[in-house]
């Protein structure tokens, strides 16, 4: 009886052993899992890889753009209004008319020719927000130039980025939020006004995009003004 029990005790050793030492690797797994992830999210990306990022994904956009455009017929006096803002210029340059006439002369042009333009200014913003937004977010994070250059965009508190955090951050980083006022200007303020609201919300675009570049590059965790928005950060991946 003594030698069984004997037996039956290391039997029971034996059997509970490895399941000790499972537990103890799938806690070692999830530890540098965790490392890891750590380590990958506090890499911030140099600014060099991330503007190239960014002008493949314009050109890639441009592309697009251009190629479904070819099939869309254009406005019939699109060209006839640029040639007609074109000769505004030289009569203006070469002194054939004064400042008041040029000026006056060109807020009627560019409102036509913006105007008989609608259908690719929606046409970009709608690819804009199809590839920024949508792409980017079910792509976890990436463009094809952000995975080109091994960048990635995440939330800021180690949470699962959220579309809301995407749409915030393209609103500002890829001027949807001020290419809808424009476009909105044109359609119903009218002539005169479009010209002012236009010149205006360019600027102000003009100043984001500063803001955003000057905080990319000095900020010590690389974000700018869009990310600080949507609480988002790109990262460097290994």
């Amino acid at each position: 009886m003594p030698r069984g029990k004997k037996k039956n005790s290391e039997m029971d050793v034996v059997i509970h052993e490895p399941k000790k030492k499972k537990k103890e690797t799938k806690q070692e797994q999830n530890h540098s899992d965790t490392k890891i992830i750590e380590q990958t999210s506090s890499t911030k990306p140099y600014f060099f890889p991330r503007l190239i990022a960014y002008i493949i994904d314009i050109f890639l956009i441009s592309l697009v753009c251009s190629g479904i455009l070819f099939f869309v017929p254009r406005n019939e006096n699109y060209q006839k209004y640029v040639k007609e803002y074109e000769q505004i210029q030289t009569d203006f340059i070469s002194e054939k008319i004064t400042y008041d006439e040029y000026f006056n002369k060109s807020i009627d042009v560019v409102y036509d020719i913006d105007y008989s333009n609608v259908l690719p200014m929606i046409l970009e913003i709608g690819l804009i927000i199809l590839y920024f937004v949508v792409f980017q977010f079910y792509n976890k994070g990436q463009t094809f130039g952000k995975r080109l250059m091994k960048l990635r965009v995440v939330s800021v508190k180690d949470k699962e980025l959220t579309l809301n955090q995407m749409a915030y951050r393209s609103l500002i980083i890829n001027s949807i939020f001020i290419n809808l006022l424009i476009l909105g200007s044109l359609l119903f303020l009218g002539r005169e006004y479009y010209y002012y609201a236009s010149v205006s919300l360019q600027f102000l675009a003009g100043v984001i995009i500063l803001t955003t570049l000057i905080m990319v590059l000095f900020r010590k965790d690389g974000r700018g003004l869009h990310d600080v928005i949507a609480g988002t950060k790109v990262i460097q991946e290994n």
